[in-house]
């Protein structure tokens, strides 16, 4: 079974941090986590590419399999596509009755774009945002490919 309390802290301490010190350091604090700790991702990213993007997220023990994400993840080609169409994160936090931080889904792009950046691959995200009131739905994409040099 997934367990979902560091969400909740991840959460917590978004809001905390921008709280007591600003949007900036939030952004910061994404950065040092993407350098820290995407170590998995990246040493799949150097070894297989795209490949290695596919068996993080879409893999048997794949993050999303893990999470128990709703999504659909592929490689077309030479493009690296992924569908979440219900993110059990920010489920998680409403479902346990807490204030979504206002930017929680931007951590996902702030934490993975580099380090697809890393390996040569240029990588966008669309998150999905409720029109009236712009709090992320859960649902969102992303997509990458090799930079052309």
């Amino acid at each position: 079974m997934f367990r979902s309390d560091f969400i909740e802290i991840y959460n917590e301490t978004f809001t905390y941090v921008d709280q007591t010190w600003g949007k900036e350091q939030v952004h910061s604090l994404w950065q040092r986590i993407s350098e820290q700790f995407c170590r998995q991702l990246s040493g799949l990213v150097e070894e297989k590419g795209l490949e290695g993007m596919l068996e993080y997220w879409g893999g048997e023990t794949g993050t999303l399999v893990q999470e128990e994400a709703v999504f659909t993840a592929s490689i077309q080609d030479g493009v690296f596509t992924a569908r979440m169409r219900s993110c059990p994160s920010t489920s998680r936090v409403k479902e346990a009755g807490s204030i979504l931080y206002d930017d929680y889904c931007g951590h996902c792009p702030a934490l993975y774009v580099p380090v697809a950046e890393k390996h040569g691959f240029e990588m966008k995200w669309h998150i999905e945002r409720d029109s009236e009131t712009g709090e992320c739905t859960g649902r969102c994409s992303w997509q990458a490919w090799k930079k052309n040099l």
